[in-house]
């Protein structure tokens, strides 16, 4: 309902979609971080990009099964889940290239000593 207000009123209408828009922005940047920042608090530094990638990796595979559960579409203006899971898959690619392979190896050791 509030919707149709805003797209009935031509000027406030289309300052609250610009608003939207950079708002949209910050969300994606704020859920894209906050893995990292948990990752950089939780890990030893050596395994955190085996660790980023690895997180990166689920999180990207769940938001994408999300979107396309949802039926999030992917031609909307506005940012969605599929963009979501695009930028963590691009970030799981980075990490994964970065990454050095005995990390890998020894991140997965810890784990699954741990248990």
């Amino acid at each position: 309902m509030a919707r149709l207000k805003l797209e009935q009123s031509p000027t406030l209408g289309s300052m609250s979609r610009s608003a939207i828009r950079g708002l949209d922005a910050t969300v994606l940047i704020v859920v894209a971080a906050i893995p990292a920042l948990l990752i950089v608090w939780l890990v030893p530094p050596p395994f955190g990009l085996s660790a980023l990638s690895a997180a990166s990796l689920a999180i990207s595979g769940c938001s994408a099964l999300l979107a396309y559960h949802l039926g999030a579409d992917r031609r909307a203006d506005a940012i969605t889940l599929w963009d979501v899971a695009g930028a963590y898959a691009l970030i799981w690619v980075g990490a994964g290239i970065l990454s050095d392979p005995e990390h890998v190896i020894q991140l997965f050791d810890q784990i699954v000593t741990a248990r």
